[in-house]
């Protein structure tokens, strides 16, 4: 029965790898994911779920992630009944290698997304002029940590050790044991900042654990009972399969980490916080103090964003059709034509609506609190 259910947890994990897109390796699972899944994902989101219409695409925390899991759930339980007693250890070792892979490059690719500053990234300045108490707690938490390079650095170097050490047997139980407190952490803070990859973070967590499974009462007569052991290694491979083994092992983390790092050598872009913005990036503040609108947001993904008094936003995604001219478009779809002149001389920034004139004078944003880079040794410092 134990055997067994090794068994089914590791189909499920294989088939959780095969099919949860992850967008930095292609978009291959996407596309076999909705080519299997999406007619049931729909009828269960439907029907279980209730939730009409559902956001079929798998992504993390939606009701097709959600019925995915229980479609892959049912299937491993059947598999795990057509695997025979004499394959159970060698399938638990063989799921448990690729698991272990899988985890390699997720850490890989959140760790070096970190060290590039491209998962925590630096706060917008709509977000910089937006009130503590207005934002949202996964907001908050994610600009927060995208005030500081030295965190961002330190944790992504943190969880690329971790991706590391468990790539080789001799440092795989300190490397696993590094990766369950990371995964833990991360857990805790999405559950706590209400951020949505809850169940992808928990299923690698769940990976960690069934990947140290072996090791784990090993780890408790050492630690706990204070006795001595012996960590014995195991293969699941015959040796005529090991060069077959050793080089798809070595080919997957070699293309792998080739998706992961094209983007930033093919823009050059080691340091977000740096990386060229779009022309007009920034704060402007509107010099007319009785206006309804009291700044003018223009963010690094082309939205136009207007804040008022009450500092509600109201956003428009605008593209620049000529010179001194921007075409806005709502989430309606309507489109606005706006006339603008921006003089850097005097940082002034004109914006003439269909009947109304905007003149606002632009913010120097990178010199906020939040962002100016303070350390204190002492507390007498920070007086």
């Amino acid at each position: 029965m134990r055997n067994r259910f090794l068994s089914g947890a590791g189909v499920f994990f294989l088939l959780f790898i095969l099919f949860f897109p992850l967008d930095f390796l292609w978009n291959f699972q996407e596309k076999m994911s909705l080519f299997l899944w999406r007619d049931l994902a729909e009828w269960m989101a439907q029907t279980i779920f209730k939730t009409v219409p559902a956001r079929i695409d798998f992504s993390s925390d939606s009701i097709s992630m959600f019925a995915l899991v229980i479609i892959l759930l049912a299937v491993s339980a059947l598999s795990a009944l057509l695997i025979g007693k004499r394959h159970h250890r060698n399938f638990f070792y063989l799921s448990k290698e690729i698991i272990i892979l899988y985890l390699a490059v997720v850490l890989m690719k959140y760790g070096l997304d970190k060290i590039f500053k491209a998962q925590f990234y630096l706060p917008e300045p709509n977000i910089l002029y937006s009130r503590l108490g207005n934002l949202d707690k996964d907001i908050l938490f994610w600009s927060t940590m995208g005030t500081s390079r030295f965190y961002s650095v330190a944790t992504g170097a943190l969880e690329l050790l971790a991706a590391l050490l468990i790539l080789f047997r001799k440092t795989r139980t300190p490397g696993l044991l590094v990766c369950i407190g990371i995964l833990i952490n991360i857990f805790l803070i999405n559950i706590g900042f209400d951020i949505s990859v809850k169940l992808f973070s928990l299923i690698l967590l769940l990976m960690a654990v069934f990947a140290l499974k072996e090791e784990w009462k090993l780890l408790y007569r050492f630690l706990i009972i204070k006795e001595e052991v012996k960590l014995e290694e195991k293969t699941a491979f015959n040796v005529q399969y090991r060069p077959a083994w050793t080089f798809f092992r070595t080919a997957f983390i070699g293309l792998s980490l080739a998706a992961i790092l094209f983007p930033y050598v093919s823009s050059e872009n080691y340091n977000d916080d740096i990386a060229k913005r779009p022309f007009l990036h920034g704060a402007f503040k509107n010099t007319d103090k009785d206006s309804g609108i009291q700044y003018v947001f223009f963010h690094r993904n082309h939205y136009l964003i207007l804040m008022d008094k009450n500092e509600k936003m109201t956003d428009f995604h605008y593209t620049v059709s000529s010179k001194n001219h921007l075409i806005l478009e709502d989430y309606n779809g309507k489109k606005r034509d706006v006339d603008f002149m921006y003089q850097k001389k005097d940082s002034l920034l004109i914006l003439n609506f269909a009947k109304n004139t905007i003149i606002a004078k632009e913010q120097d944003w990178r010199k906020m609190n939040a962002l100016r880079p303070l350390f204190h040794a002492t507390i007498e410092g920070s007086e």
